[in-house]
């Protein structure tokens, strides 16, 4: 049973609004794009081990998809983590193609490309198993004692996969995705005893999903883009330029001449997106919106029922709850 969804990572969502609204010709846009199409592959890796697990019998495991908890200072994310009552399972996606060397010696991952090209990266096992590691840390605090096993998972099935003579027994952690399915099965005859309850079960998801912390981050201020760099307005979703006109209650787009009722909602989805994880004021979005005044911005946000606090001049805005919850980008 899946007990937290697979959404669009945040990072994602964050780097697609800023790609939006930032000129062609910025000189941090080969940084962002660079980093989105990292973070796109990433997530399509991840998507690509649902197919198989949803091949698991639904009473036996829950999955909870892209976690970050705490022990603490720190904290530490989880791709997939699949509970059963007799032991936990992380799983550490990569969507790595061409050849993979897990070098022993130096504890990294060298890739080799389809060009020749190489390039380092740390060891997903090293990761994978100081996962694993906070992870019982973190079932300690309501004092369940269940196993705790680790795969790291590679989502493409052409990906080669090299180790040092003498070293194979470290790819033992390391299965294609199509092979996943088998090796929960390995795992399960190791523990047949069961480690927790039916109410166990049911008490470790609440406190997993309460205790997930999404990550926050100003993305501005990560990439050193000033807010005045912004393209602010509302973007016609047919050919993309702006900033649409708002007249008599609709959105009308002076280049393709489309007419849009609602393309305010996707503009303030990229206002809340860019800013800096803090409420809005009315007269912040009125000037994103390009509306001409405020009465016009307060009925827009009345209709949209955005949660708010204060009042009059000094009423803020706060996003819809879940909306970063999307399963695809707009």
């Amino acid at each position: 049973m899946i007990e937290k969804e697979r959404f669009v990572p945040i990072r994602i969502q964050k780097n697609h609004a800023l790609l939006k609204r930032i000129p062609k010709n910025h000189p941090k846009r080969p940084d962002i794009e660079s980093d989105q199409t990292r973070r796109l592959a990433g997530y399509k890796g991840e998507q690509a081990i649902d197919f198989y697990l949803s091949k698991l019998p639904e009473k036996e495991f829950l999955i909870f998809h892209d976690l970050r908890l705490s022990n603490g200072r720190y904290f530490f994310q989880i791709d997939t983590l699949l509970i059963s009552a007799s032991f936990a399972l992380v799983l550490e996606v990569k969507n790595y193609g061409g050849t993979l060397f897990f070098d022993p010696d130096f504890n990294q991952l060298i890739q080799t490309n389809n060009k020749g090209e190489t390039k380092g990266y740390p060891n997903p096992i090293e990761q994978a198993s100081q996962q694993s590691a906070e992870l019982k840390k973190w079932f300690q605090k309501p004092n369940f004692a269940i196993p705790v096993e680790f795969l790291i998972i590679i989502s493409k099935p052409s990906t080669i996969l090299k180790t040092a003579p003498g070293y194979s027994k470290m790819l033992q952690k390391v299965q294609h995705a199509q092979f996943l399915l088998r090796s929960i099965e390995k795992i399960k005859v190791s523990y047949k005893n069961e480690a927790m309850t039916p109410k166990d079960l049911k008490k470790i998801t609440r406190m997993i999903i309460k205790e997930h912390i999404p990550e926050t981050v100003d993305i501005l201020k990560y990439y050193g883009i000033p807010p005045d760099d912004i393209q602010t307005g509302v973007i016609c979703k047919v050919c993309s330029s702006y900033p649409m006109k708002r007249h008599f209650g609709i959105w009308y787009c002076t280049k393709c001449q489309s007419k849009d009722k609602d393309a305010h909602v996707h503009a303030l989805k990229d206002l809340f997106l860019l800013n800096k994880n803090s409420p809005l004021t009315n007269q912040e979005i009125c000037r994103f919106l390009h509306l001409p005044s405020g009465d016009i911005a307060k009925k827009l946000l009345t209709s949209m029922q955005l949660p708010y606090s204060g009042s009059k001049k000094g009423r803020v805005y706060f996003p819809p709850p879940g909306y970063q919850q999307i399963k695809e980008l707009e």
